[in-house]
């Protein structure tokens, strides 16, 4: 699914404008969801939490409640990059990597090495620090100009 921007609230050029339910109680479901999945895109910065996932859920979400949110989702300056980047399936920069693969090593570092005292807990930690890193690194690289 790719994303355009849409400069106003107009949705008549959104792809997703035509996606709203017609059900109210599918849109309220789907509403919810999508505020859920933004929520925890936000607290996000938590490890092993990946969240570009969270904001692209919450906008695909929202692309079947709220035309409105939607569209401030994929305009945002941060977070509607992300979006139209994840699908558009063009990838992410060698900087949003870097800086991804970085916060996820120091924060699990950090509580491998000095917060957690069980070693089931620290094997645990860096499991997922090694799956998390090889998602981030498994996405497309965008191509260099």
């Amino acid at each position: 699914m790719e994303y355009a921007a849409v400069a106003s609230p107009d949705t008549t050029s959104d792809p997703a404008a035509s996606r709203v339910s017609r059900s109210p109680l599918l849109r309220a479901v789907y509403f919810t969801l999508g505020v859920f999945f933004f929520a925890g895109g936000l607290i996000s910065f938590l490890p092993g939490i990946p969240t570009a996932d969270l904001f692209v859920l919450s906008a695909f979400f929202f692309a079947r409640s709220s035309d409105r949110f939607h569209n401030w989702m994929v305009n945002h300056r941060i977070i509607g990059k992300f979006i139209r980047q994840y699908s558009s399936g063009e990838g992410f920069s060698i900087r949003s990597k870097t800086i991804a693969v970085s916060g996820i090593v120091l924060s699990l570092g950090f509580s491998i090495i000095v917060l957690v005292d069980p070693v089931w807990l620290k094997v645990f930690l860096g499991a997922v620090g090694i799956y998390a890193v090889w998602f981030v690194l498994s996405r497309p690289t965008k191509a260099t100009t």
